[in-house]
């Protein structure tokens, strides 16, 4: 698709974005919101904003953001609750009559195709990564089920990688499932610029990291999926032979998702010198530009935001080799994709990346080269094109 700029006269006039949270919005479509702004379109915001405060309100509202309706959208598979707000998003619908009405992630999805009927305007969705592949059972058959009926009620479905596309098509091979052409939704990389000596040493200095110190960052959800349990269970493995190696943990918990950890395991991750989180941040740049390495040995992903935000900042990234995470880390190109990715073999390559400083510095070297990939300018473009192309987008 053509990513330059479309006439003004096809530009829609109001575009309903549908988001689990606000939070979502800022983190991945807050410069689309922007962009969509400042071509004189009017953006509104359908999502939950339970668990934040009720003033909060995007980032870009106090300029030319989005209208923002609160909505509380399930997660899982609630009926009710889905039903609930499949009916107070019909009676938005309603009221704004958007030109373009667009859901992101699967709860969002589904209560979009709850809600929708025949009179909507051009109604499509984009998965930022599906739940129903490492599920199993019944568990596996029923959300399968659910997610190819919803995508069926779109006009188009757009995925961030290629074998989340294929399985989307094999699931329903008569929804318009396409992949997207951008690095996923990409970051900000302008915001995740490589700090300067002085600034990365002040962050140190105020984590009590010292000059030596070989620091590795794990920046997510503290949850079992996200592999966060399968590093701190590698680290402290490691860390028994390698004194100079620090973790640094930055994001919070999620009530929903155990972290996988054992109590004993929490105990001594707690207890650990060589262990350091600091909770949720806004400003991940500043920790993530402090470390060596970022670890994610995630079981599953579309296209993960944070791994293109530390290869934009110049921090190879240790990774697992599913799709999503070997869509944006290359190994070793910008950093490893390990296949039997075991406690063992973790530690292993942590081991690995602390003994060769000049592998780390070959891996951020061709990260920073290649950075411009992983531009939100893209994926911008790219959606602005599918908005002013409307249904023959779709064609």
């Amino acid at each position: 698709m053509e990513m330059n700029a479309p006439a003004k006269s096809s530009t829609p006039r109001r575009v309903l974005l549908v988001m689990p949270n606000v939070a979502s919005y800022e983190a991945f479509l807050g410069e689309l919101g922007a962009e969509l702004a400042a071509r004189g379109t009017e953006v509104h915001l359908a999502c939950s904003v339970a668990k934040f405060d009720a003033s909060y309100v995007p980032r870009e509202r106090a300029g030319n953001g989005p209208t923002l309706h609160p909505i509380e959208f399930a997660r899982g598979m609630n009926p009710r609750a889905h039903q609930r707000a499949a009916r107070r998003l019909a009676a938005l619908v309603a009221e704004v009559r958007p030109d373009v009405v667009h859901a992101h992630f699967d709860a969002a999805i589904f209560t979009t195709a709850l809600a929708r009927t025949r009179e909507w305007p051009l109604t499509i969705a984009l998965f930022h990564g599906l739940s129903f592949p490492i599920l199993t059972g019944w568990r596996k058959t029923i959300i399968r089920a659910a997610t190819a009926w919803a995508i069926r009620q779109f006009d188009g479905v757009w995925v961030l990688n290629s074998e989340n596309c294929a399985l989307l098509r094999a699931a329903a091979p008569r929804a318009d499932t396409r992949l997207i052409q951008s690095a996923g939704v990409g970051c900000d990389i302008a915001r995740f610029t490589p700090p300067s000596a002085a600034e990365r040493a002040a962050v140190r200095a105020e984590l009590g990291f010292g000059p030596g110190h070989c620091v590795f960052a794990y920046v997510g959800r503290l949850v079992e999926a996200k592999g966060f349990a399968l590093t701190v269970r590698a680290f402290l493995q490691a860390a028994k032979d390698m004194p100079d190696a620090r973790l640094l943990v930055v994001g919070g918990g999620d009530p929903l998702h155990p972290t996988g950890l054992t109590p004993d395991e929490e105990a001594a991750m707690r207890a650990s010198a060589q262990i350091v989180a600091v909770g949720y941040r806004t400003d991940v740049e500043r920790y993530l530009g402090a470390a060596e390495v970022m670890v994610l040995p995630s079981f599953r992903e579309g296209m993960p935001v944070c791994l293109m935000e530390a290869l934009a900042l110049g921090v190879p990234v240790l990774t697992r080799d599913v799709c999503g995470c070997r869509d944006v880390v290359r190994d070793d190109v910008d950093g490893v994709v390990l296949k039997d990715c075991t406690a063992e073999n973790l530690a292993a390559a942590m081991r690995r990346l602390v003994a060769e400083p000049e592998l780390r510095a070959r891996l951020s070297s061709r990260a920073l080269a290649d950075r411009d990939r992983f531009s939100r300018r893209h994926f911008v473009l790219e959606q602005c094109a599918i908005y002013d192309a409307g249904k023959k987008a779709l064609q």
